[in-house]
């Protein structure tokens, strides 16, 4: 893609965009409205472009036991889910993933023989 002369200017209530010597007028309000669309579509743009490395540190994550989402692309969380079960250095190096030490469920106090007793408690 040819590099591109962009050059953006304000004039008084309005924005003036020069893009290889043509040129477009808009409101500021319309122009913010621009702005943020072009932003939306320029990161899914560089999500796209960068989708490997994405892939890679999801997968990473996800056979760390970190189950949060770096894209929410559907194609990408898939092929990280793959590359997770099937990379051969992740297998190697984190062979059955991180064991979560959390513990699920209601906790049990159990109380041994009472000072002087004999008798055990328990309290759930």
């Amino acid at each position: 893609m040819a590099r591109r002369e962009i050059t953006a200017t304000q004039d008084g209530a309005n924005v003036l965009v020069v893009i290889d010597g043509r040129a477009t007028e808009m409101p500021w309000n319309v122009a913010l409205d621009v702005a943020r669309a072009m932003y939306q579509q320029a990161k899914r743009a560089e999500e796209y472009a960068k989708a490997a490395g994405i892939v890679f540190d999801q997968a990473l994550l996800i056979r760390s036991g970190a189950f949060f989402g770096l894209s929410d692309h559907r194609g990408i969380q898939q092929e990280a889910a793959k590359e997770a079960a099937w990379n051969r250095d992740l297998r190697r190096y984190l062979p059955g993933g991180v064991k979560s030490k959390e513990q699920f469920g209601t906790p049990a106090v159990v109380a041994g023989p009472a000072k002087g007793g004999s008798t055990w408690h328990s309290v759930t």
